[in-house]
């Protein structure tokens, strides 16, 4: 006779069944998924944290901001979803519907969209 997979309580019923019910089958996926969840979630809250402190700049109509300023408001400058090398404006970086350019200094934030980009590539 079988077991369940998450409490280890013997199976009555089918023969391929793996768990005594739904509660046991979501908690044996939620702990196997568990490690990968816990890092998504913290690469893509800080990814909301980026594009919240763009976007009060963009709502403030600032179109450069020193690097350091960012970073002292806890901009991740690694952190991007895409980036687009654009043979006019050179590399375009991405953090969801936000573009910007960066050098050493400071982000020059543009307007394009990338979809525009993905239909001239």
């Amino acid at each position: 006779m079988r077991n369940c997979l998450a409490c280890n309580t013997p199976l009555v019923g089918r023969i391929d069944k793996k768990f005594c019910d739904y509660n046991c089958r979501n908690a044996h996926h939620n702990f196997l998924n568990q490690p990968s969840n816990n890092q998504l979630t913290k690469i893509n809250r800080q990814l909301i944290k980026n594009h919240r402190i763009l976007q009060e700049f963009i709502d403030g109509d600032v179109r450069s901001i020193p690097l350091s300023v960012l970073k002292a408001m806890g901009y991740n400058e690694d952190l991007r979803t895409s980036v687009v090398d654009d043979p006019n404006d050179g590399r375009i970086y991405f953090i969801y519907d936000i573009s910007y350019q960066q050098n050493e200094s400071e982000i020059v934030l543009v307007t394009k969209e990338l979809e525009t980009y993905r239909q001239t590539a």
